[in-house]
Parts: C-alpha cells; structure tokens; sequence
C-alpha cells in the first residue's frame, strides 16, 4: 500500500459530507460490485443513513438491481466491520464463529469480576500510597474530576489496547513515566527524610503549644489544621502531601501576637521543603510503578477471562481484525471480496483504528477518508488528534491533485459563517490548519424574509445559579414574545420560533442539571438525558413489585409498595401495618396490586427477569398510579429505558453464560444505575454537552461556560508517541505518561503546579488542550442554522474565548452593549446585545416538571362526548298520558325489529305529505328495498305516519313541526350532541316526539316509554340551553303499535 491509493475528502461542518459520500458510493458501484463496498461510519444511525440513502441514490439512477445488491455490502461501525472480518476469520484465528460480543455497557462490570484478583494483589500497597496523596480526602465540588487509583488502571488499560501496546510493554511506560515525572521534582534534599519530617513535627508542636487565647478570623483555619495534624503525629500517623502543602502557606495576622507568628513561619519554612523531600520522590515513584503493575496484571487477568469464556468487547474486535489484516494468508481471502473503502468521521480514530484503515487501504482498489481535522474533540475516548491530522496532511502531500475540501455551508446562515471564518483562522493556523483548506467558501442558505442578524450576546450577571435563571428566563420571553426570533421554515420562507428550536451547549453534566432546573422554575420544558433512573420514584415503585414477586418473603419490597400506593404522601399506613401481628396481611392489604403481583409470580417460572418486568409495568392499577404523579410522557421514557436495561442484562448473561436472574437483575440495575433517556418531546428546550452536541443543529444555539479554563491533561494517563507522528505506522513508538498529583486539592504554589506545565511534555500538553479546547468551541458554533448566542458570564475573564488568540494577543471580543459589534481581528458583525440580570428571588413559573410523588387520588371522568341515544338514569320517569292513535302495522312474517326500525324511522322522516301520494309511496318503499325490510307494506307505514301528523294538528293546530333536528349543547362537562326525531314547536312552547319501532303488546308500553325518558330529557336539557325557560313535553312515539305516551317532563 502506498499514500497514492487513499484521497481524503476534508468535510467543513454542514457542507454535505454524507451527500459526497453517498454520491462517490453511488459512482463506484456503476463499476464494481456492490457487495465489494466498504463503508465505517462512527455511529449505528449514521450507518444506517449513509446505507439508506445510498440505496435511495441507486434507485434514483435506475439501479434497482444494485440496491437490492447494496445490502450485501458492508456498512457499519468501525466495531462492527472489524466483527465481520473476526468472524468470517475466527477458524484461522483460533476462535470460535460464534463469539459473544459484551455490550459496551457491561464491560466495566465484567472487567471487575475478571480482574478482582489481580487488583486486590495490588490494592494494599496503592491504598496505602493513595491515602499518603491524599486521594481519599473529601472532593469539593472544583476535585469532582480527580479519581481514585482503581479508575487510573482502568484508564491505562483503555489507552494501552487503544494504542496497541500488549500488557508485558507496560512497564516500559511506568518507566518513562517515573523518569519525566522526577525531572519535574527539585534536586533531591541533602538531608534525610527522617530530618525533614522530624523539623516539620516539632515545629507543628510549637506552633500549636504557641496557639494564642484570641485568634483572628485570619488564623482560625490555619490554628485547625495545625491541631489536626498534630493530634495525626500524636497517632503515629504519616504527615501526607496535601498536609505538607497546606502548611507550608500558614499564616495569621498581627493579632494574633508576634509568638505565633513566628511558630507559624517555622511550620511553613520546615513544610516549604516538600518538594525536595526524598520521601515524595519515593512515594510517587513507587505509585506510579504499581499502578502500572497492577494495569498489566488486570489487563491479562481480562484476556484471559474472555478468552476462557470465548467472549470479545469492541477493542478485542479491532485488535483481532488488525490481526486478520497483517496476515498475509488471512488478508488475502480478504481481499478478494472488498474492493473499495470509505471511511467517514475519520479525524475520531484512534491509532488502532488508523492502523486498521491504513492496512485494510493496502487491500483495496482506493480508499477515501473523510472527516474535518476542526472537529476533531474525542481525545478522552482515545481518539489522536494528531495523528489523523498528519494522516489528512501526508496524503494531501503524496497526491498530485488539490486537497479535495467541502467548504460550502448548507447549515448555517452567511452572518455566522463569516464569523466562524474570522474568528477561528488565528486558532487553525497554530494547529498546521491552513485557513484555505479549512474556510467557508460560502453558504447555501438564502437570507431571503429574514430581518433578523443571526448573532447575539447575553451577558449573564452574578453567580452561576443566578446566571443560569436569567438564561432560562430569557429563553421563556424569546417563546413567548410579541415579536418572535425569525427562524427558517420549510420549504421557505421564516417562522417564529418554537421552544423546541432551541438548543443550549454546556461544558458538563453539572451545569446541564442547573440549566435544566433553571428552565423548569421558567415553565419551560427541558430535554436532558439525567442521571439516576434507578433513583427515580415510577423505577422504584416498579422495583419494588419485582422483588416482591421473586421473592415474596421481602417485606421490605412490599412496605415500599404500600408507602407508594399510600393516598397521603405522609401517611404512615405502611408503617403501622409492619408493627401489625401479621405483617404480611396488613401489608398486602394496603397494596392494591398486590392480588395481580401473586398472580404474575404463580407463572414466574416461564418468565424471564425481562418478561418479568414487562408484566409488571403493564398492570393497569400501576400504571393509574404513577400516571397520578405527573409529568407522564418522561416517566413512561424511564420505563422503557429501565425495560432496554433488563434485556441488556439478559444479553450480557447470555454472552457470559451465567444465569440471568431476578435477584441479578436487582444488583445490576443499583450497582450501573443507568442515565435517565433525554426526552423526546419536540416542545421542550435541548440541554447538552458540546461532545454530545457533535453532529446534530438546532435553528437557534446558546454557547454557555464560556468562561471556562482549559486545563492541559498533565496528571492523568495520556497517550504519548516517540519523535514525529508517523501515520502509516501508527502504533510505533506509543507509550503512556502518567503522572500522580500527590496533593490532593492543593493545587497552587506546590512547585508542580509550576514546572509540570512548564516542561516539553507539559507544554505539548498544553497545545494539545488549547488545540481541542479551540475544535470545541468550532462544533458550538458550527451547530446553529438561523442564530448564535453566546452566553458569558457578565464579570470575570472569558478563559474559553482566548484559545482564539493565535500569537496571544487578543482576537476575539464580544460587545458590552448595543451599538457595539463582535470583533474578529479586523473584521466586525453585528449582534444583538443584552444583559440579563435575575434577583435572588427570582420570578418562578409553574415547573412543568412534577417532582416526587404527589398523592392523588384517581379521577373517574365522563366522556366528553355523550349521545342521548346511549343516555341512562337512575332517575324516576314517569307516564302522563298514553294514547291509541292508530293500529298495529301488518307484518308478513317476522322482520329483523332493528333493520324494520330504521327503515320506518328513515320514511317517517323523509315523508311529505303535500307531495303526491303516488311520489310518497315510490319513495317509502324504495327505503323498505334499501333496508332490506318486506314484512310491512309501504303504505302501511305512510298511513301511521299521517296519523301521528293528524295528532298534532288535533293538539297543536299552529304548531310548527322540524324533523331530525340537529341539538348541540355543553351540558355539566360533557358535550351532548344529537338529533331530535321530530319537535314540534308551539305557542305554549316545544313537544319532543320520538319514534320507538316497539312491537309488544299495550301492557308492556309504559315500561318501554319509561326506559326512552333519559334520552328525550337530555334533547329537553339541550333544547334549554338554546331557549331557556321555555316548557317542553316529551312523547314516545311507537308506530308499530299506534301508540303515543307523553312521560314525565321537567321545565326546559
């Protein structure tokens, strides 16, 4: 394989990356066949799209036959080719075709389980060193980010298999890692640790003999420390690193007396020589080497362990599949089925991933790589920067055709853009960018109907809390203003803004949780993937019912399922029935699930844990009673989240052929406690990381943690390569740094704090994080459509913004106030400026969010709708008059009663007696065919219709009559709507007639009528609303029989 072979395409945000690919995929397959395409992508949905659409693209071309081809070829995750290559390689590796794959989600618990043994080996001696660093000291919440010793080995052994380095080299890395870190240590102190750490003893003991009886407010700290210390001396116990840290800068006033002033200088002189210290040499030292030891014994205990068990996670996969592609014999099978290879998001890759397209590149026709070197930003999941970066830049330099560059936004509008080109060309330049390649050309969007500039800024004033509940208010009255943000519509032309629109970037999980809760004091929703689902109250309640029913000697279970089904959230009904004699009974009465739980567990042995909470969530009194709680649509997320959860466990039992068990499942779910899902509802707010941000627009995006200072990652284990990057040979020369910080959160005026930043390898730190910090604020930026809003602080420095400062001095500022302009360098665009300011009582809205559990009880509403025709009563009605008006209709045979009924009904309705009597019968019996009724003549039917006519004339003889008339009334809180057969409208007021097809004898008439009287009366209820006070009687009219009852009527 050499460079000439590989293109890559260099994809600016928005500007059509997937339509080039799809279009390129569509090209080579006019020549080759389909099934010989390889494409990676970096997620599953984007594998399924670039897939979809490049079958749509053949489709499109009149290629229907190669389409349906397509589907042989291979797409997916850089994980799910290199499964494809084990598999159909698993013989000549030595493995089985049927390896279980661990879901990535379970790997961290399968590696405890595996490398249980070769920790706890290594767990005295680190705990010991941990404790003397200071790594068990309470966090604050700045310390959130430092770990512990166990997360340090794991993240070494996530490096190592990244980078290709095999366990046994590890201790090539502790090495180097020992020797960079003590070169940023002073000259070792001629004197003994012993001394140093007797010096230091004595002067704490003076200083506390020395402590005065009234001390300042200065000193108090300083007089605590001392006299915590001191009792730790009087133990036996070792000074640690932070204490030596910290009382090296005791101080007090003048106050406090110039005895102790004097006590205090001698602590911090004797405390100042730690860095010097022989002993924090040692101690460090000896950390780094075991933690590193303890990696290599972890990491072979895990191969070991899936090895056994044939199980592979996705790293195994791409490190057998490299295995594949470096064997001549393997490769060449290979080969002969793949032709052409695409590999999209490339600048994501780690080196083992650059290995594994630079080696399956030699096996292919042509290979093209795409992605964008500025979007770049998952070096914490072991992505290299760099690397790609020289791999973009080496075959550029060995092609002979110009980089091939995607630089026409179809996302954003020209306004920001423009400013992305300004402001970032100082920033691409210091990363070996050249602003050429990496510029917008232009945009695709049209400024058409827009009147609005698409940049703003908010100043946010005071403390963070307050900041963020001035964004969230802000963000309520952009909603809900008189004069909406203009945002595109589709197929053109502008809209007003939704809140659905709207998307706020945040720099981590703590400040989503504060934007979110600002948002909901607003009213307004919020879209947030959260934390804990197992601490949810609706998970909980759904728990509780599973151990219950697997294991029904929990009472526990069953006490928390009578605290959630108490009515009163304070009541203590569940606890006084657990002081009852029989507990268990008292219980279960108070459970009104609990007879459908005992039913579910009298099948659970056909039940799987999965099967057994579907059961569960699918009983209708459980589901009434989180649906009382609120907010519904994101409960029912988490139970479906908690369901992928229970089949996920099942799956990693499978794979690891243990048992999948209820008690299992229980432990699993407390023991992960998986994220909440994000809500999917497109009214609510987007709140989300920058990293998680990457791929996705919104019409109107808010930067936020604009004021954050980018740290260099120098005490954390991080990827290192020896002399240039050489991107062909990706895996030469990789080691891993490590260096321990041993003071805990004492993090300035240690002598660390200054010469780790200031050595080559702290340097190169630097750049690397400013470099990413800078890519970072580039996805920001690049995700908005319509509008950009920067949201800083409204005091303090805007650390973030100056990773823009190319050679340092300042490039990038944001207006102060309106009239002013964002400069970029020269160049300057408008902005909308505004301050938002929130008091620290800030106006709240209603949360849309419920919080807890809200005991209320179940609501039984009616239907909004009610026909009269279904009406029913319990209330008493009663015959005021019945009335012969006619004979019975003849039958010939017996007749369907419901179709006979209709049919009559139908021609008493539609007959006109001033028409001709010939017209009127042609007419009637057509109705007769069409309802299929020839038991009753048609003139038989006329005739009882010309009687009922008759009877009112005889009783009203100026009343008007109105057949099928339409009623349409609010009646209480339902709405009643109908169609009254026949009402005759009156001097004296309305008569209500209604035809019943009623065919019993005179006996059993009133029964009949009686039972009609809800209906009628909800006409009359109806009847009152548009004519009030008006009377109105009610008849049921029978034509079969010739009968007319008047029932009871009330005034209408």
């Amino acid at each position: 394989m050499t460079a000439p072979n590989i293109t890559t395409v260099v994809a600016s945000a928005g500007a059509g990356k997937t339509t080039r690919i799809v279009g390129n995929i569509a090209t080579e397959v006019t020549s080759r066949d389909p099934e010989t395409i390889v494409a990676t992508t970096f997620t599953v949905k984007a594998a399924d799209e670039l897939i979809e659409r490049s079958r749509a693209k053949l489709f499109e071309l009149g290629m229907p036959d190669k389409a349906a081809r397509l589907l042989g070829a291979r797409f997916g995750t850089v994980n799910a080719i290199c499964g494809q290559i084990v598999s159909e390689n698993a013989i000549a590796l030595g493995r089985s075709p049927r390896a279980e794959i661990i879901p990535e989600g379970s790997v961290p618990r399968i590696f405890a389980i595996a490398a249980d043994a070769a920790i706890e080996r290594h767990a005295p001696t680190l705990n010991s060193l941990a404790d003397v660093m200071g790594f068990f000291e309470p966090k604050r919440a700045a310390d959130a980010e430092r770990s512990d010793w166990r997360t340090t080995v794991r993240r070494l052994i996530e490096l190592a298999r990244a980078n290709g380095i095999p366990a046994q080299d590890l201790s090539v890395s502790a090495e180097r890692s020992v020797a960079t870190f003590l070169e940023l240590l002073p000259a070792v102190s001629i004197r003994s640790s012993e001394d140093l750490d007797t010096d230091l003893r004595k002067a704490v003991s003076s200083a506390v003999t020395a402590v005065p009886a009234e001390s300042s407010a200065t000193a108090k700290p300083h007089i605590a420390l001392l006299r915590q210390v001191d009792a730790s001396i009087r133990r036996g116990e070792r000074i640690s690193w932070p204490n030596w840290a910290r009382l090296s800068k005791v101080s007090c006033a003048k106050k406090d007396g110039q005895a102790f002033i004097d006590a205090l200088e001698a602590v911090a002189q004797a405390a100042g020589r730690h860095p010097a210290h022989p002993r924090l040499r040692e101690d460090c030292s000896q950390f780094i080497r075991s933690v590193f030891a303890c990696a290599a014994e972890a990491l072979t205990a895990f191969q070991a362990y899936k090895a056994e068990r044939g199980l592979l996670d996705f790293t195994d996969q791409e490190a057998l599949a490299l295995d594949v592609l470096r064997d001549p014999t393997m490769s060449a099978g290979l080969g002969e089925r793949i032709g052409r290879l695409f590999v999209d998001e490339f600048q994501d890759s780690s080196p083992l991933q650059v290995a594994i397209f630079t080696a399956m590149s030699g096996l292919v026709d042509a290979s093209t790589w795409v992605g964008d070197p500025k979007q770049a930003i998952y070096g914490f999941r072991n992505a290299d920067s760099a690397l790609t970066q020289a791999a973009f830049a080496g075959v550029a330099a060995s092609s002979s055709e110009p980089q091939d560059v995607l630089a026409t936004s179809y996302r954003s509008r020209e306004g920001i853009i423009n400013l992305v080109n300004a402001a970032f060309a100082p920033a691409l330049s210091a990363m070996g960018l050249k602003a050429e390649e990496h510029a917008f050309s232009g945009t695709g969007r049209s400024e058409e109907e827009f009147t609005q500039t698409p940049l703003a800024v908010w100043w946010l004033e005071g403390k963070l809390e307050l900041q963020y509940a001035a964004l969230a208010a802000q963000i309520r009255e952009m909603v809900t203003a008189d004069q909406p943000w203009e945002v595109a519509a589709k197929p053109k032309g502008v809209r007003a803004l939704r809140a659905g629109d709207i998307a706020i970037l945040c720099r981590s999980k703590a400040d989503i949780a504060k934007v979110s809760a600002a948002l909901s004091q607003q009213g307004v929703k919020a879209a947030v993937e959260r934390e804990g689902l197992a601490q949810t109250p609706h998970v909980q309640l759904v728990m509780a019912a599973f151990r219950w029913v697997a294991d029904p000697t929990d009472r526990l279970a069953l006490a928390e399922l009578a605290r959630f089904f108490a009515e009163d959230p304070e009541s203590e009904t569940w606890l006084e029935a657990l002081g009852a004699g029989n507990t268990s009974e008292a219980l279960l009465a108070i459970v009104p699930i609990s007879a459908a739980l005992i039913e579910i567990r009298e099948g659970i042995l056909s039940l799987t844990p999965a099967d057994l909470v579907d059961a569960i969530i699918l009983l209708p009194e459980l589901n009434r009673r989180i649906e009382s709680w609120g907010d519904v649509p994101a409960r029912l997320d988490d139970l479906e989240a908690l369901r992928g959860f229970a089949r996920s466990y099942e799956e990693s039992c499978a794979g690891e052929g243990s048992p999948a068990t209820p008690s299992g499942l229980a432990l699993a779910l407390a023991a992960e406690n998986p994220a909440r899902p994000r809500s999917l509802r497109d009214d609510a707010v987007k709140v989300m990381t920058y990293h998680g941000a990457k791929g996705l627009e919104w019409p109107v995006v808010i930067l936020t943690g604009l004021g954050k200072e980018p740290k260099p990652r120098l005490f954390e284990p991080t990827a290192e390569a020896e002399g240039d990057v050489d991107w062909q040979n990706p895996l030469v020369g990789r080691w891993i740094r490590y260096w321990p910080w041993p003071y805990a959160s004492q993090e300035k005026d240690v002598y660390l704090d200054s010469s780790a930043p200031s050595s080559a390898l702290g340097q190169q730190a630097a750049i690397r994080s400013r470099d990413e910090e800078a890519r970072l604020l580039y996805v920001g930026t690049t995700r908005a459509r319509d509008h950009l809003v920067f949201a800083p602080p409204a005091k303090g420095t805007l650390h973030w913004l100056k990773v823009l400062d190319g050679d340092q001095t300042e490039h990038f500022a944001l207006p102060r106030s309106g009239g002013e302009e964002i400069h970029a360098g020269t160049k300057t665009f408008p902005a909308r400026t505004a301050t938002l300011v929130c008091g620290e009582g800030g106006e709240s809205q209603p949360a849309v969010v419920s919080f807890g559990r809200i005991a209320r009880p179940v609501t039984h509403r009616a239907p909004l709708h009610r026909r009269p025709s279904e009406a029913s009563s319990s209330e008493a009605f009663i015959i005021v008059e019945k009335s012969t008006i006619g004979p019975r209709l003849p039958f010939a045979g017996s007749p369907d009663m419901t179709l006979l009924g209709e049919a009559v009904h139908a021609i008493i309705a539609a007959d006109q007696p001033h028409d001709p009597y010939e017209a009127r019968l042609i007419r009637a019996q057509a109705i007769l065919d069409r309802w299929g009724v020839h038991q009753v003549a048609a003139k038989d039917v006329l005739g009882a219709n010309e009687r009922l006519l008759a009877e009112i004339s005889k009783r009203w003889p100026s009343g008007r009559i109105h057949r099928e008339t339409p009623v349409s009334a609010r009646i209480g809180d339902q709405l009643v709507t109908g169609r009254i057969d026949l009402l005759v409208e009156h001097d004296s007021g309305f008569a209500i007639i209604d035809h019943k097809s009623f065919p019993g004898s005179p006996e059993s008439w009133d029964a009949r009528a009686v039972g009609h009287g809800s209906q009628i009366q909800l006409y009359a209820d109806a009847l009152d609303k548009a004519r009030p006070g008006v009377p109105c009687e009610l008849f049921i009219h029978m034509p079969i029989v010739g009968g007319l009852l008047q029932v009871s009527a009330r005034s209408c």
